[in-house]
């Protein structure tokens, strides 16, 4: 039951008014630390813009540079594991030839990327039986056993680089091979 006030009494009808008002709770707005946080979010926003302004694009790398940064990484290897070596080697080329030229180098065979090029006569004979010797070099190295010993890893990578060179003009001058898969059979650019 409810506890009466001093000198009150108890009685169903009487109306209550010495009651002390209640102060309602004063909620102020937080402006200070709200002021803080607008402000530090413009500075960290401000900040940002400005970083990304005055930061410059990185040069991008053309598809010759970074085959020939590719040869210099396979120079400095100290001893190349035959197998690795040989099919990173014939993956640069296919892949820039792939890249550059439109050749679907890197789903044939070796044999299939020869009869392409054969059948593009965009390169020189002497090349493409360059290219052939050396495409055999190294699906042997690839796939047969005991290929550790008896190469030199600097002559397969100069051979690779000329090969890469003389493809690289070519392509500089031929932008594009002809493809059977668009429907240009026995086709030269």
């Amino acid at each position: 039951m409810m506890q009466l006030p001093p000198g009150m009494t108890d009685t169903a009808d009487d109306i209550i008014d010495k009651l002390e008002p209640v102060s309602l709770p004063v909620h102020e707005f937080p402006w200070l630390e709200v002021s803080i946080a607008a402000a530090a979010v413009l500075l960290i926003g401000l900040a940002v813009h400005i970083y990304r302004r005055c930061k410059r694009p990185a040069p991008v790398e053309s598809l010759e540079e970074r085959v020939r940064r590719r040869l210099g990484d396979l120079a400095a290897l100290p001893v190349p594991d035959p197998r690795g070596f040989h099919a990173e080697l014939s993956g640069l080329l296919m892949r820039y030839a792939e890249e550059r030229l439109g050749l679907r180098g890197t789903r044939l065979t070796s044999a299939e990327v020869m009869r392409e090029f054969r059948r593009n006569g965009v390169m020189s004979a002497a090349w493409q039986d360059a290219l052939a010797g050396f495409l055999r070099e190294c699906d042997r190295a690839k796939f047969a056993p005991g290929m550790d010993a008896g190469w030199d890893p600097t002559e397969r990578l100069a051979r690779c680089r000329a090969l890469f060179e003389e493809l690289a003009a070519t392509a500089a001058a031929t932008p594009r091979l002809a493809s059977p898969w668009e429907g240009w059979s026995n086709a030269a650019v």
